[in-house]
C-alpha cells in the first residue's frame, strides 16, 4: 500500500497533538494541505494571562459544533485566566463569560501566537 502526501508529511506518533490521518479524521483541512496545526499556536499551550484569537477549531465534528455553539468561532479573542491545580481544566475567559476546558479539549482550538493580557 502507497502513504500519502499527507502520511508522509504527517506521520503517526502516537502523539494527539500531531496532525495526521488517525488523529483528525476526515477534515478537509489535512487532506488538502492547508492545515494549520504546525504554524500556530494551541490553546493547551497558553499560559495563565496569555491571550489570542481563534484560528480554527480542530477535532471530532461533534465537538467542533459545541465549541461554536459556546463561542469558538474564528477571529474570536480568548483569554486563559488560570489552570487547576493539576494544570487541567484551563479556565478562560470568552465572549464575556468564563469557561473550563479539559486540556486535551483546548489542544483542539488553534490560536494566534499568546500575547499577555494587560
Amino acid at each position: 500500500m502507497q502513504k500519502s502526501a499527507v502520511d508522509k508529511a504527517a506521520p503517526h506518533s502516537g502523539d494527539p497533538l500531531v496532525p495526521s490521518p488517525d488523529n483528525c479524521g476526515d477534515c478537509g483541512a489535512l487532506e488538502a494541505g492547508t492545515c494549520l496545526a504546525r504554524r500556530t499556536a494551541r490553546l493547551s499551550d497558553y499560559r495563565p494571562g496569555d491571550k489570542g484569537s481563534i484560528v480554527q477549531v480542530c477535532g471530532d465534528p461533534e465537538f467542533r459544533l459545541r465549541l461554536m455553539e459556546m463561542g469558538f468561532v474564528k477571529g474570536t479573542e480568548v483569554k486563559v485566566i488560570k489552570f487547576a491545580p493539576l494544570t487541567d481544566p484551563i479556565e478562560l475567559v470568552i465572549k464575556g463569560y468564563h469557561l473550563t476546558l479539559r486540556k486535551s479539549e483546548a489542544a483542539d482550538v488553534l490560536m494566534t501566537n499568546p500575547e499577555q493580557a494587560a
